[in-house]
C-alpha cells in the first residue's frame, strides 16, 4: 500500500478529497487507527518541546528541511504587502485575502517540492508528496470563499506535519523544531492574515470556546509549560508580568496576550471565561491532559469541523483502509 502511495500524484484519482459526510463516517473516523495516530503525535510533539523556550538562534541548527519549512512560511508571509486590502464597507472578511489565496494555490506545490528537496532520502517520491501536501497547504490558511479561518484549517497545517512524519521526511530529533519553529512561524503568517484581511472566526465562537481562531497553541503551549510551574504559574499566566517576560518564549503564554490584545478593554475573566476557568488548574501537566482530551473532542471529534478534513495516499480513509483489511 505504501509502495502504491507513493505513484500518487496530482493527475492522479487519488488526490486528497472530503470524505466525512454522514454521522456513519463520523464513527468510522473516531473509532480509526489514524485518528489515535495524529493524537499520538500531537503527544510526541508536545513531549518534545517539554521545558524547551522558543530561542530565534536554533534556526541556524535546524535540519535543511525544518529550515526549508520555514523559508516557504516566509515566502508566504511576503506575499502579503502585494495585496494591500481593500476598501470595503463590511469589517469582516477583506477581498484582498482572495487574491493572496489564489497565489498560494498556484504556487503550493512548488514551494512544497522546494522544502522537500532539502531531503535526499525524500527524492523518490518529493514531487507526489508535494502534490498530495498541496492540497492541505492550500486549506491551512482559511477559507478564500468565505474569508474565514479555523481550528479545521489548523488542523490542515497539523496533517502537514503528521503526513511528512509517517513517510519518514522528518527525523524524530526535528520534533521539538517542528513546533517551536515551523509551527510558530504558521501561527504568525496566521495572525499577520487574520489581523490584515479581517478574517471571520469560522464558528462563531471559535468552535470550543477557547480563542476565535486557534487550539493548537494551547496544546502545545502547556506541554512546553509541563514542569516550569515556578517560572510560569497556571494561575498567572493572563497577568501582565508574566506576558511581558515569557510570551515570546512560551507558545501558551503567546496565545493568550494574542487574546488580550484581540479583547482589549473588558477583563480576562469575561472576555474569556474558559482559558480563565483553566488557570485554576494547579499543574500543566494536568492542564495539557485536559486540552488533548478537549482537542479530540471539540475538532476532531466535531462534525462541522472535521467535515473538511482531507483523505489521500499518506492520511488514508479508515473507511478505505479497515475495509481493504476485511
Amino acid at each position: 500500500a505504501e509502495a502504491a502511495a507513493d505513484n500518487g500524484s496530482a493527475g492522479s484519482t487519488d488526490v486528497p478529497r472530503k470524505r466525512i459526510q454522514s454521522p456513519q463516517d463520523m464513527d468510522i473516523w473516531m473509532q480509526s487507527k489514524l485518528l489515535q495516530q495524529l493524537m499520538s503525535f500531537a503527544g510526541e510533539l508536545s513531549e518534545a518541546v517539554k521545558a524547551k523556550p522558543i530561542v530565534p538562534e536554533s534556526l541556524e541548527k535546524a535540519s535543511p528541511l525544518v529550515r526549508g519549512l520555514v523559508e516557504m512560511l516566509d515566502e508566504l508571509e511576503r506575499w502579503i504587502p502585494d495585496f494591500p486590502p481593500l476598501d470595503q464597507p463590511m469589517r469582516f472578511g477583506n477581498k484582498s485575502f482572495c487574491k493572496w489565496h489564489a497565489r498560494l494555490t498556484e504556487r503550493a506545490e512548488g514551494l512544497l517540492r522546494q522544502a522537500l528537496a532539502q531531503v535526499p532520502a525524500a527524492a523518490a517520491f518529493a514531487d507526489s508528496l508535494a502534490a498530495e501536501l498541496a492540497y492541505y497547504l492550500q486549506g491551512s490558511f482559511g477559507d478564500e470563499r468565505r474569508i474565514d479561518y479555523g481550528t479545521g484549517h489548523e488542523a490542515a497545517f497539523f496533517a502537514i506535519l503528521f503526513a511528512l512524519g509517517a513517510r519518514g521526511v522528518v527525523e524524530k530529533a526535528d520534533a521539538a523544531n517542528l513546533v517551536l519553529l515551523v509551527f510558530a512561524k504558521y501561527i504568525r503568517v496566521m495572525r499577520c492574515l487574520q489581523s490584515v484581511y479581517v478574517l471571520e472566526p469560522a464558528g462563531s465562537h471559535g468552535v470550543w470556546g477557547l480563542d476565535d481562531f486557534h487550539a493548537l497553541p494551547f496544546v502545545f503551549g502547556a506541554g512546553q509549560l509541563t514542569g516550569l510551574e515556578d517560572e510560569v504559574p497556571t494561575g498567572e499566566v493572563y497577568k501582565d508580568g508574566i506576558i511581558r517576560d515569557h510570551a515570546d518564549r512560551y507558545l501558551y503564554v503567546d496565545a493568550i496576550r494574542q487574546v488580550l490584545l484581540a479583547k482589549k478593554g473588558a477583563p480576562f475573566h469575561e472576555t474569556s471565561p474558559m482559558l480563565y476557568d483553566i488557570t485554576a488548574v494547579p499543574t500543566w501537566h494536568k492542564t495539557h491532559a485536559g486540552l488533548v482530551k478537549m482537542y479530540r473532542a471539540e475538532v476532531l471529534g466535531k462534525f462541522p469541523v472535521i467535515q473538511h478534513f482531507l483523505f489521500g495516499p499518506t492520511l488514508r480513509w479508515p473507511g478505505d483502509t479497515d475495509a481493504a483489511k476485511g
